[in-house]
C-alpha cells in the first residue's frame, strides 16, 4: 500500500464527517421551522374552530329571541343558570354618564317580573323588546342584563356544558373539545344624531367560545368572541290595518275588508251599491290615522253613552264594529268633497232606520258610513326591497329567497333546485318567502322588471307568515282554504286618552259571533253588573287562504273568491282586472299590534344587524 493512498483516504473521510455535521447544523433549524410551522398552522386551526364554535353560540342566541324558551329549541338556559345582577343600567344611552346598578326596586332587573305567557318565569327572550326599564335592554358591555357564565352557579355551568355537547358533541377531535364560555346580553349600540342619543337595535350580545385539550386537566388552547347586534324584523306590523292600497283602490264588486283599519293613498272607488259597503259604529273624523275616533257631543262621552244605550235598547246587529276606511283623494260617488262625506247626524231619541244612522243594512235603508273618510293624509307602509332582500339571503330557518327562472318561467330556491310554482312552494307552509324580481334588482318604476302576474285558482291553497312578492299582479280565486284561528278584536271603546289603549273609558258591549257574520251589541256584566271590557272576541274556527302579512310590489286583484286573516299592502293599487267575480274577504288580526309572530311560526323575529368576530 502506498502511504499517499492511504493519507487521501483518511483525509476523505474526515471531509465526509465534516459534510455530515454541516449538513446536519443546517437541517436542524429547518427541522425547528418545520416544527414550528406546524405548532403556527395548528394554532390558526384551533383559533378558527373557537371562532366557529362562538359564531353557532351566538346563532343559539338569536334562536332564544326567535322562539323564546321553545320546545323546538335545540336546548334553552333555565333561569337558575343566568346572572341578572350584574346589570348597570344605560338610562339615557349616552356613554359619557355612569350607568346604574340595579338593585331590584328603583332601578329593576331585566325583565323582573315579567310573565305574560304566565309559565311562572320571566319572560327574558320575549317580546317587548322596549318601553320601560324592565322590557328594555339597557345594560353595558361590563354590566349586561344578563349574563351565562360557569362561575354564577352550578347551574349555569352544567348549563354551558350541555349547550356545548348540543352544539358541538365530540368537535374537534384528537382530544380536542370546543366549549361555549359565557353569554352576555346587553344594549345595543347607542350614536349620537343632532344632539339625541339613538338606539340602533334591541340587544348585543357577546359569546366567548374556546377550544380545550381533554382528559386529565383541562387546557385552554384558543379563545375567541363573536358579539353581534340584533333588530327586531321590521315586519312593520304596529302600522298595519287590514289593507293598505299605495296607489289608487278600485273595489267595485263590494268593499270587504274586516275588523280594522283599511286605506288607499290616492283615489278609491268602492262601487256604487251602498248595501255592499259594510255600515259600523258612529264616528267623526280622527286626528290621526290610528286614533278611532267614536261619535259624542264632546261633552265628556254623554253622546256617546246615550248612542250605546240606543243600540242596547234596540240589540242592533253591527255590519262591522272595528271598520274603517281612510282614503287620500277622493272617495267615488261621494256627496261631496268634505273629509266625512256621510257624517252622522242624531239629536237624539230612536235611531232612525231611513237617514242612515244604523251600524247596518235594513232592507233598503242604507247603514251608517260614517266611518268613512276622504281627501286625509295616507301614507303607506313601506318594506324596502334590499332590506328584505338581504334578510332573505341570509336564510336561516323558516327564511326562504326565491329568484326567478326566464327559462322555465318559474322559482328556484336560492337559485338552485327545482322550478317551482307559486303556489307549490306557498300551500300549506308557514315561513318568510321573498320572491325577486326578474332581474333579481329593486323594482323598476313602471314595474317592467317585475315577473308575470300570479293566479292562485281553483282547487285549494293555504299559506301563513310573511309574504313578499315581486309580481305584476297578484289575483286568488281559491274553492278552499285551510283551517284558521280567527279571533275579533277587541271591543271598540272611546279613546279619550288618546293612547290606543283602554284605559277605562266608555266601551261598547258586543254579542261576538261564533262565525264571521254581523255583530250585535248587547249589554253584558260581571256578578256584580259592572260592564266588562273583552281585550279580544272567542276564536272563530274557519278556513283561509293565507294568514299573516302579504306584500306585493305590484297589484292585488279584488277580484276573487279568497278569504285573508292578517295584513295586505299592494304598493301598486288595488285594481279588478281579472273576469273573475266576487270579491276576497279580509280580515284584520289584532294580534299583529301584540305579539306577533307567533311563537310557532316559522319566521324570525330578529334579524343580526352586525357582526364581529374573531375577537
Amino acid at each position: 500500500m502506498i502511504a499517499g493512498d492511504v493519507g487521501e483516504r483518511g483525509s476523505a473521510l474526515i471531509m465526509a464527517l465534516l459534510v455530515m455535521v454541516v449538513m446536519t447544523l443546517l437541517g436542524i433549524p429547518f427541522l425547528l421551522m418545520g416544527e414550528t410551522e406546524s405548532l403556527i398552522a395548528e394554532n390558526e386551526l384551533l383559533a378558527v374552530q373557537a371562532v366557529y364554535a362562538a359564531e353557532s353560540g351566538a346563532l343559539m342566541v338569536k334562536r332564544w329571541f326567535d322562539r323564546p324558551m321553545a320546545a323546538s329549541n335545540l336546548i334553552n338556559p333555565p333561569m337558575a343558570a343566568i346572572d341578572f345582577s350584574l346589570r348597570r343600567i344605560d338610562a339615557d344611552g349616552d356613554p359619557g354618564t355612569a350607568p346604574v346598578l340595579a338593585d331590584g326596586s328603583t332601578w329593576p332587573y331585566y325583565k323582573q317580573g315579567r310573565d305574560l305567557d304566565a309559565d311562572g318565569d320571566d319572560d327574558v327572550f320575549q317580546k317587548p323588546y322596549r318601553s320601560d326599564l324592565f322590557d328594555t335592554l339597557l345594560g353595558t358591555e361590563d354590566g349586561p342584563d344578563m349574563r351565562i357564565d360557569g362561575g354564577f352557579s352550578p347551574a349555569a355551568q352544567d348549563f354551558l356544558n350541555d349547550l356545548s355537547q348540543e352544539l358541538f358533541g365530540g368537535y374537534p377531535s384528537g382530544g380536542h373539545r370546543a366549549r361555549i364560555t359565557r353569554i352576555d346580553v346587553y344594549a345595543p349600540p347607542t350614536l349620537e344624531q343632532g344632539g339625541i342619543w339613538t338606539r340602533f337595535g334591541v340587544a348585543t350580545a357577546k359569546v366567548t367560545a374556546g377550544i380545550y385539550r381533554e382528559g386529565g386537566a383541562v387546557e385552554p388552547l384558543a379563545e375567541r368572541i363573536a358579539k353581534f347586534v340584533l333588530n327586531e324584523m321590521p315586519y312593520r306590523a304596529q302600522e298595519l290595518g287590514a289593507l293598505h292600497s299605495c296607489g289608487d283602490l278600485t273595489w267595485d264588486q263590494g268593499f270587504t275588508a274586516h275588523w280594522g283599519v283599511a286605506t288607499a293613498k290616492d283615489a278609491a272607488d268602492l262601487g256604487s251599491d251602498h248595501a255592499l259597503i259594510p255600515a259600523s259604529l258612529a264616528r267623526v273624523p280622527p286626528t290621526s290615522l290610528w286614533l278611532d275616533s267614536f261619535w259624542n257631543d264632546e261633552n265628556d262621552g254623554l253622546g256617546f253613552d246615550a248612542y250605546k244605550a240606543e243600540l242596547y235598547a234596540d240589540n242592533e246587529t253591527i255590519d262591522d264594529p272595528w271598520l274603517r276606511f281612510v282614503s287620500g283623494q277622493a272617495l267615488e260617488g261621494a256627496p261631496n268633497s268634505d273629509d266625512q262625506p256621510w257624517p252622522f247626524v242624531w239629536t237624539g231619541g230612536a235611531l232612525g232606520d231611513d237617514v242612515g244612522q244604523l251600524p247596518n243594512h235594513l232592507g233598503t235603508f242604507d247603514g251608517s258610513h260614517s266611518a268613512y273618510f276622504q281627501n286625509k293624509t295616507v301614507g303607506c307602509p313601506q318594506f324596502p326591497y334590499e332590506t328584505w332582500k338581504t334578510i332573505a339571503l341570509r336564510g336561516g330557518l323558516g327564511v326562504h329567497y326565491y329568484a326567478w327562472d326566464l327559462s322555465e318561467h318559474k322559482f328556484r330556491e336560492n337559485g338552485m333546485g327545482p322550478a317551482l310554482e307559486f303556489r307549490d312552494i306557498t300551500d300549506d307552509q308557514d315561513g318568510l318567502f321573498f320572491f325577486d324580481t326578474i332581474d333579481g334588482l329593486p323594482p323598476e318604476a313602471d314595474g317592467s322588471n317585475l315577473t308575470p302576474a300570479i293566479a292562485v285558482v281553483g282547487g285549494t291553497w293555504g299559506a301563513r307568515g310573511f309574504i313578499y312578492l315581486n309580481a305584476v299582479r297578484f289575483q286568488s280565486d281559491v274553492a278552499a282554504g285551510r283551517p284558521v284561528e280567527f279571533r275579533p278584536p277587541g271591543e271598540p271603546f272611546l279613546d279619550s286618552g288618546v293612547s290606543g289603549l283602554y284605559e277605562g273609558e266608555p266601551f261598547i258591549n258586543l254579542d261576538y259571533p261564533t262565525a264571521l257574520v254581523g255583530i250585535d251589541s248587547e249589554f253584558k256584566a260581571d256578578g256584580s253588573g259592572t260592564p266588562v271590557w273583552n281585550d279580544r272576541g272567542d276564536v272563530i274556527y274557519d278556513d283561509a287562504n293565507f294568514w299573516g302579512v302579504f306584500y306585493t310590489s305590484g297589484s292585488f286583484d279584488s277580484r276573487g273568491t279568497a278569504t285573508y286573516y292578517g295584513s295586505v299592502i299592494a304598493e301598486e293599487g288595488v285594481d279588478s282586472v281579472s273576469v273573475a267575480t266576487g270579491t276576497p274577504d279580509i280580515y284584520w288580526d289584532q294580534g299583529l299590534h301584540e305579539n306577533w309572530p307567533p311563537d310557532s311560526w316559522g319566521l324570525p323575529r330578529v334579524a343580526v344587524t352586525h357582526w364581529e368576530t374573531d375577537l
